[in-house]
């Protein structure tokens, strides 16, 4: 959907070209499919617990593997779903890597699947391909990352190239490293998802989107110690992307990049809350909510980005739109800003040194941002350079060297937030 938006002069943005030194506002729609709340797929073998919980921190050193795996690739294929159940006091079990092809892994409630000692050798526990994977359940997933026993950096859950994809109610929990990072492919839905990693652990991501297209994170919970989402680029473009509902503690924000190089296009944020502390109460140890980052050592375009209703509190970087990030790594390019919008945002007991930042690479590539209905608590700035900024009832006013402001009308208003 293209809207055209009202500058300050009665003419359209287009129009007004020549005078504003602007092109039109395109906002965001995010996923193409029109996604629901999934359903579970039909039973395709049950497997019942033979250890429990209270083995987490000793595991047996006979294991699960074998008989997840067989029955996994039994059903292969079937869009059915292995399902894991508890047996009178016995409700977990203890697995190296696993690898899931077009079926679904169903943790049933009251049920933990736990990494063993040895799964953190490799890449995840959990490796999911084929079409029509499934994972989910009102069980848990546990990477026990919080033990000394988990060395590495193993990912939790990982996809490659797994066409539509579902993760639905599964809870993620003590990740050593990224908890879901979903790569490749073409659409994938994380629905109701839980993820329970603390602030205090590093690059311990909550769900990566990296080089796919059509996502949706719907009515989500997220605790991480690294971004809460992060859209980025590793190997092919990524657009058409949903994150909707969503809750995030103690994280590094609802973020672009950092790697960009391919491209990142047609993004959609709404209706999402940021917190800047854990559950435990830890403060993130960099404190973003809205956080667009890159650079010239991975840098790319970024366009048709809609952050919309966004709540914030105990946040330190407000909104950030970075071009030189400074801890990038990938292929080299050109960092390139277009059509972000920022449409309502309210934050709230912000800590010390709170600020915001529209900085864009260069003179010759401005980052060009549209701030509206904005309210947040501290309006300082800080380093702005190089932006073409448009404003529409903010209470923030960048400035800096090569910054320019105007102002433009669009719809919506601050939202009314609940902490």
């Amino acid at each position: 959907m293209q809207r055209t938006i009202k500058t300050a002069l009665g003419c359209s943005v287009v129009s007004c070209f020549l005078t504003l030194g602007a092109a039109a506002q395109t906002y965001a729609t995010g996923d193409s499919r029109t996604v629901g709340t999934p359903s579970y797929p039909a039973v395709c073998q049950t497997l019942t617990a033979q250890f429990s919980t209270s083995q987490r921190s000793s595991p047996p050193t006979s294991d699960d593997t074998s008989r997840l795996q067989t029955a996994l690739n039994a059903c292969a294929g079937t869009g059915k779903s292995v399902v894991l159940a508890s047996s009178g006091s016995d409700n977990a079990f203890y697995s190296d890597k696993l690898t899931v092809n077009g079926e679904g892994l169903v943790v049933d409630s009251g049920v933990t699947l736990e990494g063993n000692n040895s799964y953190s050798s490799q890449s995840e526990l959990i490796y999911i391909e084929g079409t029509n994977s499934f994972l989910g359940g009102t069980g848990a997933i546990d990477g026990r990352g919080d033990l000394s026993a988990i060395s590495g950096t193993p990912r939790l859950v990982q996809t490659n190239s797994a066409n539509n994809f579902i993760a639905y109610q599964i809870t993620l929990q003590q990740a050593a490293h990224p908890n879901l990072y979903i790569q490749g492919g073409n659409g994938a839905t994380v629905y109701g998802v839980t993820i329970l990693t603390p602030a205090t652990r590093a690059n311990a991501d909550g769900i990566d989107i990296d080089s796919i297209a059509n996502v949706s994170v719907i009515n989500s919970s997220i605790e991480a110690g690294d971004d809460g989402i992060a859209v980025k680029t590793n190997a092919s473009a990524a657009s058409n992307i949903t994150v909707k509902g969503t809750k995030l503690y103690g994280t590094h924000g609802l973020s672009i990049g950092s790697q960009t190089f391919d491209g990142v296009t047609n993004v959609l944020f709404t209706g999402n809350y940021v917190y800047g502390n854990d559950h435990s109460g830890t403060a993130s140890g960099d404190a973003n909510a809205i956080n667009i980052k890159t650079d010239s050592e991975c840098g790319g375009l970024v366009k048709q980005v809609t952050y919309q209703n966004t709540c914030i509190t105990n946040a330190k970087h407000l909104i950030v739109v970075n071009a030189a990030y400074g801890s990038c790594s990938g292929t080299s390019g050109t960092p390139q800003f277009q059509d972000i919008l920022v449409n309502g945002v309210k934050s709230v007991s912000s800590i010390s040194g709170a600020y915001t930042e529209l900085a864009g690479y260069n003179s010759s590539n401005l980052a060009q941002v549209y701030l509206a209905n904005i309210s947040l608590d501290v309006t300082t700035q800080s380093g702005d350079k190089d932006a073409t900024v448009y404003l529409d009832n903010s209470n923030i006013t960048p400035s800096g060297t090569g910054v320019t402001t105007s102002t433009f009308t669009t719809s919506g208003s601050v939202p009314t937030c609940s902490f």
